[in-house]
């Protein structure tokens, strides 16, 4: 065997060559020095139909050098599994078959579907950059379900922290109710790698957000839980309902969504599908960063843990700037009516998953049975993973698919 960048003679068990250092290849000079030159009679049904050039460029060795060889068959540079020649192409398995097309690299592995340097090889196919089908290398299941796994173990985490850090410094406490927020803020607007959207005006929403729509839901509640307490009986299936589901939910996520409306429906930046999910989190974030700022003053530090284990406003508005997105599209197509139509659908769908998840909440206060409320919390904490697990594919998945409006 000798070494195709050089010449060289080499053992034939040999790896690199002694003289340049080269990888050695089983490349066609080989079989040539092992006898099977293609120089075998068409009577052993070993051949193709038409004969090639004796000398085939051999393009993926280094230096681009030919090889010498009596190469027979319909494509040039083929060899059948007995080292012979065939009609198939594209063969390249660990008996060192060559395939019709050739890397840049000149290098060749016995091994299917590896990396040799920087080109890639299919298992059974071409190598480099030929037709047949490129394979890439998957990430294991563990780095692919690492974030999945971050967000089921933290959930679980502060939720369990929240039963130890009652008496935790307020300082912390108010760290721990403030930074989730701003960090997935901070994420959401990463994902938008298309056209980000103006800083000035996310700002504008995450204030507003924190500051008006939270300034009145607070008034419009508290007409609201006096309407609440008149028709039903606290402590009861029908107040829990109508405490999660009218009161909080729905006077909450029709805030935010006014909000998001008046400041991004007309905005100019406003022209890709995503960019609704966007603004929808920023204004819902800047409501439950000051949402949980305001718990703290009547709650032990504790409630901050509860509250960051769920970043529930920013799941909410997730599905919400979802449906708005469509709708822009909607509109801007002539279907204002199913623009409109849209958008309740974004705001119904965040009142149904918000008044959902409250109710959980309520319910659990009712029972006198320490059993019964461990059963309660522990549905409650599945109930947040499940949401904030389906929320991260969701998000991942729209920004995946956004396209512009």
């Amino acid at each position: 065997m000798v070494c195709g960048n050089c010449g060289a003679q080499l053992r034939d068990d040999s790896k690199f060559c002694m003289n340049c250092g080269q990888p050695v290849a089983i490349s066609a000079q080989s079989y040539v020095q092992q006898g099977q030159t293609g120089q075998q009679s068409a009577q052993t049904g070993q051949f193709g139909q038409q004969p090639v050039h004796q000398t085939v460029q051999a393009q993926g060795q280094p230096g681009q050098q030919s090889v010498q060889a009596g190469l027979f068959g319909q494509q040039s540079g083929q060899y059948g599994q007995t080292g012979q020649f065939g009609q198939q192409s594209g063969q390249f398995g660990q008996t060192g078959q060559f395939g019709q097309q050739t890397g840049t690299s000149g290098q060749y592995t016995q091994q299917a579907g590896a990396y040799v340097g920087s080109q890639q090889i299919s298992g059974g196919g071409p190598v480099g950059g030929g037709n047949g089908p490129i394979v890439e290398q998957k990430q294991t299941f563990v780095v692919r379900k690492l974030p999945i796994i971050v967000i089921i173990i933290m959930t679980i985490g502060l939720t369990i922290s929240a039963f130890f850090m009652d008496d935790s410094s307020m300082t912390l406490a108010a760290a721990v109710s403030s930074v989730p927020g701003i960090v997935l803020l901070f994420l959401i607007y990463k994902l938008d790698n298309i056209e980000p959207e103006p800083v000035g005006l996310l700002i504008k929403l995450f204030l507003c957000g924190g500051l008006i729509a939270t300034t009145a839901a607070m008034i419009i509640e508290l007409v609201l839980d006096g309407f609440i307490n008149i028709f039903f009986s606290q402590s009861t299936i029908l107040y829990c309902f109508a405490e999660a589901f009218i009161l909080a939910a729905a006077t909450e996520e029709l805030c935010k969504y006014t909000i998001l409306k008046f400041l991004t429906w007309k905005h100019p930046a406003f022209n890709y599908r995503f960019d609704g999910v966007v603004y929808s989190t920023a204004v819902a974030i800047g409501f439950e960063v000051i949402e949980n700022l305001l718990y703290l003053v009547d709650s032990t530090a504790g409630t901050a843990f509860t509250r960051a284990a769920f970043p529930g406003h920013c799941i909410f508005g997730i599905y919400m700037g979802y449906y708005y997105g469509q709708a822009k599209t909607l509109e801007l197509n002539g279907d204002k009516k199913g623009a409109s139509a849209m958008r309740k659908k974004g705001v119904i769908t965040a009142i149904l998953i918000h008044g959902f998840y409250d109710f959980v909440c309520f319910i659990g206060e009712i029972p006198e049975s320490d059993i019964a409320q461990v059963l309660i919390m522990l549905g409650l904490v599945l109930l947040m993973v499940v949401l904030n697990v389906t929320a991260y594919k969701n998000i991942k998945k729209f920004a995946y698919e956004d396209k512009p409006v």
